[in-house]
């Protein structure tokens, strides 16, 4: 998933969850890469237009982001792809950071996302359909998707507590090993040492996502990765992070995209709580996060 995962487990046997949660991810991965050809994303992709056969896990992470998309009124849009091949992120970002992008010409560039409205999910069968000229871009719903399902899996497994990370998107349940609950800090994106926040989580979940860290030339041009479905473009708000807290990381991932897109005019809909940071360096904070602020 192009990032690295953080496993934590209390209970019994907790070596051996370790282990089933690494091959899991492993698993999730290689289903839902953009950058492999035999990833059942790429089958989906490439047959635009067909019923397509996807395993269960892959069903659901669509099902997820045609909600996510819904949800936040399209804010949130994993049809996204064209505009990521657009400007160059058309490899894993280790190999694209390393030289400098080669862009789609630049009418390609400037393109809305098609959106979810054509995507039917049939799920007796297992089939998906996306309509043509459309693909799919997992991106960080699947980090967030993840590490709810091995979180829930490793519990089901006898793990007493469990901790799962990837790529910053984190899902924690059961008993934490301290009284604080699970502690979770959160980087300030204008500091590599800094904090923006310390959380202390019995349950639940945290997503972060930046304009500022996974960015690249393309066309002698910074561009980032928080794609504007609108448009077509790196989105260009006020906001530079957006931290969200609430139950799943699934759904968190998916209101970090909304909230960057939104802007300081639009925070979040209840339970999620947040905190955002203007390009500034100003916090916009809901009341609940405020005492974690560092």
């Amino acid at each position: 998933m192009g990032s690295t995962a953080h496993v934590l487990v209390h209970g019994p046997g907790a070596g051996a969850l370790v282990d089933l949660a690494r091959a899991r991810i492993a698993e999730l991965g290689s289903r839902w890469s953009r950058f492999r050809e035999d990833s059942e994303i790429s089958r989906v992709n490439a047959q635009a237009g067909t019923p397509t056969f996807v395993s269960a896990d892959t069903l659901i992470l669509i099902a997820r982001a045609v909600a996510g998309w819904r949800r936040t009124g399209g804010l949130f849009d994993p049809t996204v792809h064209a505009a990521m091949l657009a400007h160059g992120y058309d490899r894993d970002f280790a190999l694209l950071h390393s030289r400098e992008a080669l862009p789609r010409p630049e009418a390609a560039r400037h393109q809305p996302a098609p959106g979810c409205t054509g995507i039917t999910l049939d799920l007796a069968a297992s089939r998906v359909v996306i309509p043509p000229r459309t693909a799919l871009d997992p991106g960080g719903i699947g980090k967030g998707l993840a590490a709810d399902l091995v979180s829930a899996q490793l519990r089901q497994h006898g793990a007493t507590g469990v901790l799962v990370n990837i790529g910053g998107d984190v899902r924690v349940r059961g008993r934490a090993a301290t009284g604080e609950g699970w502690v979770v800090s959160v980087a300030d994106p204008f500091s590599a040492d800094g904090e923006l926040l310390r959380l202390g989580l019995p349950a639940g979940a945290v997503a972060t996502s930046t304009t500022l860290h996974r960015r690249w030339m393309s066309a002698g041009r910074p561009v980032h990765h928080i794609m504007d479905p609108r448009s077509g473009r790196p989105s260009a708000g006020d906001l530079v992070s957006a931290t969200v807290v609430t139950r799943s990381a699934w759904w968190a991932e998916v209101l970090t995209k909304a909230v960057l897109l939104a802007g300081t005019t639009t925070i979040a809909p209840p339970p999620a709580e947040v905190a955002a940071v203007t390009a500034g360096g100003r916090h916009r904070v809901t009341d609940r996060l405020r005492p974690a602020l560092r």
